[in-house]
């Protein structure tokens, strides 16, 4: 797999060449262009048995904004080239995993390799709060691994408790224990337009996007036709 990412960070586009027979794993929506002989497969964007799958990409369309499915892209006998764009205008960043993993948002998952398995991370209510989408995934394995961001990406190096907007967590490593809490006290929660947020504790990298979708929402709610 041979890939290259273009106009970052506002408008990026993700160019993938593969060779015969080879996968890619996209999310649901994304795929630009793609070789005429490149096959496709959809299913259920989660893992386990079907009653699991359902509940889970429920969850990831309801919680994390992601669509039900995603799409499996098989390149022909003489390979093929797929462009794949994310849905909010943004940033794309590459992970190379070497048998580690990350913990993603739901909604920054754009693309993997077919060695790269993604599953619901299980982090108890805490991990459902937010309001914006707080909704994690696990990605592990050997492989390509694709997420995108609402705005460009800051990448931070974390070695002290450190808070964080919900709505602007692309994505953290393992080492990172998190809890999620409101900022201040209820009436500074309420009133003061930060929501709840994430506090991070341990060793590890953590990164942010510059925009978030929530707070999108919240600026175009008031001009749309009651």
């Amino acid at each position: 797999m041979e890939f290259g990412i273009r106009y970052r960070p506002s408008y990026s586009l993700l160019g993938v060449k593969l060779t015969p027979n080879e996968q890619i794993l996209v999310e649901g929506g994304s795929m630009v262009s793609m070789s005429a002989d490149m096959a496709i497969d959809t299913h259920l964007n989660a893992t386990g048995g079907l009653l699991k799958s359902v509940a889970v990409a429920i969850g990831r369309k309801i919680l994390g904004g992601e669509t039900m499915f995603v799409n499996t892209f098989t390149a022909g006998p003489q390979g093929g080239q797929i462009m794949i764009a994310p849905s909010m205008n943004g940033d794309i960043v590459h992970f190379p995993l070497k048998g580690g993993g990350v913990i993603i948002q739901a909604s920054s998952f754009l693309a993997g390799g077919p060695g790269v398995g993604v599953k619901l991370k299980l982090g108890g209510i805490k991990t459902l709060l937010g309001g914006e989408g707080l909704f994690l995934l696990e990605a592990s394995g050997t492989g390509d691994l694709f997420i995108n961001s609402y705005g460009a990406i800051r990448e931070l190096d974390i070695n002290s408790p450190f808070i964080v907007d919900t709505g602007h967590i692309v994505a953290f490593e393992p080492t990172l224990n998190f809890n999620v809490k409101k900022v201040g006290n209820w009436k500074s929660t309420i009133f003061s337009g930060e929501g709840l947020v994430c506090e991070f504790q341990g060793r590890g990298k953590l990164w942010l996007q510059t925009r978030s979708v929530g707070a999108l929402v919240g600026w175009l709610r008031p001009m749309l036709p009651a």
